[in-house]
């Protein structure tokens, strides 16, 4: 078969799903994540394919996936208007959740920098351009996409002009991410928070003490990130890691040089094994880790290429015996 022939509705797997938190949707364990479609900007990933990437949008709902992640940071608005282009294409086909953010504008004097700003009159901007490249009438979830640090606005203002948009039916949920466990419960205090977006994989597991408070508030944990930016994929080496896109960030990344690289790429070689004795593949071990730790909801796994979503689908499936976990974990490391 064609690996960019999408396949019909009728053989498609079926995805595991969960409620998001206590009053969130019913998400797939797994969605797909758009920050690398999004094209050229200081955080880009190299050169891209929108017709590529299109198919893989429609690859993703063609194997049950029902929920996209994107914001209009990745690419200055471009990952939207992709993720727009390919909801007109679905035709008779139900249309996934859509995820997006606020909070991190583009800095027209420097073409390619974003840069934070919640200020409330901000925040209702972005929500109006997102709804406009989306081409959708109400975003589903809308997140805080960091902190803003740049611009002085207490977080309680932020997240009350999310709340304001909910009231008004352009949002049906909010969420935060890349926040600490003060500023989760700082906006709790101000309405409930329906999921959390951390950074989490096997190889950065620093939001873990995060997810006993999430579940504390009833807040969804959808991971980001779980693949290591596709040092998990199990494709990776050192000569990947060279022959980069000049633009692609990972270049300048301190995860993809050395020390880190060498170890990182070791516990690949460990994880490969592990997988390999399982009969599953690297990135599905990884996957299925992140969704066994308690509280987690979902899983934000990117892809540029219809067949990349192939290699990773059926992780939401993957259930790992304790020892298999704990095998993992030690190859992982601290």
């Amino acid at each position: 078969m064609n690996p960019d022939k999408a396949r019909s509705p009728d053989v498609r797997h079926r995805i595991p799903s969960t409620r998001l938190g206590r009053e969130g949707p019913e998400i797939t364990r797994l969605g797909l994540g758009t920050w690398a479609i999004g094209g050229p900007y200081e955080y880009g990933w190299g050169p891209v394919d929108d017709t590529a990437s299109v198919r893989t949008v429609l690859r993703a709902v063609d194997r049950g996936l029902n929920w996209l992640d994107t914001a209009p940071a990745y690419g200055c608005g471009h990952s939207e208007e992709v993720v727009g282009k390919a909801l007109r294409q679905l035709g008779t086909r139900e249309r996934p959740l859509v995820f997006t953010k606020c909070g991190r504008v583009w800095d027209t004097a420097h073409p390619g920098k974003v840069v934070s700003d919640l200020r409330p009159e901000s925040i209702r901007q972005e929500c109006e351009a997102s709804l406009k490249r989306l081409g959708v009438d109400r975003i589903d979830l809308y997140q805080i996409h960091r902190p803003d640090t740049r611009t002085g606005t207490p977080i309680e203002d932020s997240w009350a002009t999310l709340a304001e948009l909910v009231d008004e039916g352009k949002v049906r949920w909010i969420g935060l991410s890349n926040v600490d466990g003060e500023l989760l419960d700082r906006c709790v205090a101000v309405r409930h928070v329906d999921s959390l977006q951390p950074s989490l994989s096997l190889l950065d597991r620093r939001s873990l003490p995060l997810l006993d408070r999430c579940r504390d508030h009833g807040t969804g944990v959808i991971a980001y990130s779980p693949l290591a930016s596709g040092l998990l994929t199990g494709a990776f080496d050192r000569e990947r890691v060279a022959s980069l896109a000049p633009d692609d960030w990972r270049r300048k990344s301190a995860k993809f040089a050395e020390p880190e690289l060498t170890r990182k790429l070791a516990v690949v070689d460990a994880l490969r094994t592990i997988a390999g004795s399982l009969g599953h593949t690297v990135p599905e071990l990884a996957l299925a880790w992140v969704l066994s730790r308690p509280g987690v909801s979902g899983a934000i796994v990117g892809a540029r290429l219809p067949g990349q979503i192939d290699g990773w689908a059926g992780a939401a499936a993957v259930t790992l015996s304790d020892g298999t976990l704990r095998e993992i974990e030690a190859a992982a490391g601290s």
